[in-house]
């Protein structure tokens, strides 16, 4: 995953179940044969009404190949799209972020022009995360 989604959703009082049944339902395994990658859900302890979750792509052309096929396109939104979106007051805070460095997991990229993968990471060394701030890269929306 080279782009991921970090959205934040505010929903309606008692809505967060609802929803997170109906998403694990019909959303999960839709977005992930269009390419798609949901990363992780999680509930927020100290507010009932808020559903957090990662979505991750593997370029910004392919989210935007994803997003288009299953929002525009996709027979499972328009059958279940209303019943979601009935759940949520808001589902604008949307962070579009790159990683600073492979995740975990996920194999560090090999140089260009190489011709073998790098060996994947030791499972049992301990995972260290960064956050970085970067300047917006050109094109990247």
């Amino acid at each position: 995953m080279n782009v991921i989604e970090l959205r934040q959703y505010t929903l309606r009082p008692d809505g967060r179940d609802v929803l997170i049944e109906l998403f694990d339902r019909e959303f999960v395994e839709s977005q992930e044969v269009l390419g798609m990658s949901v990363a992780g859900q999680f509930r927020d302890e100290d507010d009932p009404d808020r559903f957090v979750w990662l979505r991750g792509f593997a370029d910004m052309e392919s989210r935007r190949a994803a997003l288009t096929a299953f929002y525009l396109d996709g027979a499972v939104w328009k059958e279940h799209g209303p019943a979601a979106n009935a759940t949520m007051e808001d589902s604008s805070d949307v962070l579009l972020l790159r990683p600073c460095a492979p995740l975990p997991g996920q194999a560090a990229r090999p140089p260009a022009g190489a011709t073998a993968l790098p060996p994947p990471p030791d499972p049992g060394s301990a995972d260290r995360h960064t956050a970085c701030r970067r300047a917006r890269p050109e094109g990247f929306g």
